[in-house]
């Protein structure tokens, strides 16, 4: 056993972390403030030719494939625009998705 005036063992150093942690004073947590749509152009506008033929291979099979043959550069672009949502093992175009192939089709609203 450990005599008083000798270093404390693993016990003491995690009762002393213990006591230095109970006495920080912390912020309370403040919560971001809620994003907003940036004004300006939707996501559907200015897609280029790939990206309106990727989508509309998706409107053909009634937005779901398991298989979608596009480049890579043109998914990513699509999934963060949120047209598409992109999972391992199927794609499914989204409801903004078929606004803007419906747009697209019928011409720019």
């Amino acid at each position: 056993m450990a005599d008083a005036s000798g270093t404390p063992g693993f016990l003491g150093n995690v009762v002393r972390g213990l006591r230095g942690a109970a006495t920080l004073r912390l912020r309370p947590r403040q919560r971001p403030a809620p994003r907003q749509a940036a004004p300006g152009p939707s996501p559907h506008d200015g897609l280029d030719a790939a990206e309106q033929a990727a989508l509309e291979q998706l409107g053909a099979v009634d937005g779901y494939a398991t298989r979608w043959p596009v480049r890579r550069e043109v998914a990513r672009s699509l999934a963060s625009r949120q047209l598409v949502v992109i999972a391992s093992d199927y794609v499914l175009l989204t409801e903004a998705g078929r606004r803007a192939l419906t747009s697209g089709v019928l011409g720019r609203d």
